[in-house]
């Protein structure tokens, strides 16, 4: 087969080699259907606490008057829900993320003492990326030229990344702090 011809010799230049990119494909294959279960998980929990905690008015500042109903909450992006975490500050209402150790992803991550408002804020950061690199296809196993995990974000001063062969227990992980139950949904 001439990949050349059906992926581009730039698109195949980001990978070690060949196999690196059908490794990639397979990589994208595992993460998809967990990566969606968190993304609507998180786009129901966020609504319900800016209904509970009286904030829904924080949706104007997005943008326009909404009807705000089931099929408001399913269109809007990943993205736009984690802004609005971040933004009605909810992060506490939404998951709590005491067992997560960002330590175990990368020998790179040091060890913090983290607020769940601020492991939540990496979490989102870290899955958006994760998310937008496999639903793109992008190379989720290149890293930095310093050999740091390229799926990276900053919190105040600390940096936390996740090594490309960590990446399904990070989001596996995840899925457990919200419910041990829903990590299990496809099982």
């Amino acid at each position: 087969m001439d990949s050349v011809k059906f992926f581009s010799i730039k698109r195949l230049k980001s990978y070690k080699n060949e196999q690196e990119h059908k490794k990639n494909f397979l990589l994208v294959q595992v993460l998809t259907p967990k990566l969606g279960i968190l993304e609507i998980t998180t786009r129901n929990l966020a609504f319900k606490a800016l209904v509970d905690n009286n904030k829904v008015d924080i949706l104007s500042s997005f943008g326009g008057y909404f009807k705000l109903d089931d099929l408001f909450v399913s269109k809007q992006t990943f993205g736009f829900w984690t802004k609005v975490i971040d933004e009605a500050k909810i992060h506490n209402d939404i998951v709590n993320l005491d067992k997560l150790d960002f330590k175990k992803y990368s020998k790179f991550n040091r060890k913090n003492k983290l607020l769940n408002y601020q492991k939540v804020k990496i979490l989102y950061d870290l899955t958006v990326k994760i998310r937008n690199r496999a639903f793109h296809f992008e190379n989720l196993y290149k890293l930095n030229d310093d050999q740091t995990p390229r799926i990276s974000t900053r919190v105040g001063k600390t940096l936390v990344g996740i090594d490309p062969q960590m990446l399904e227990d990070f989001i596996n992980d995840a899925l457990f702090c919200f419910d041990e139950d829903l990590a299990r949904y496809l099982e």
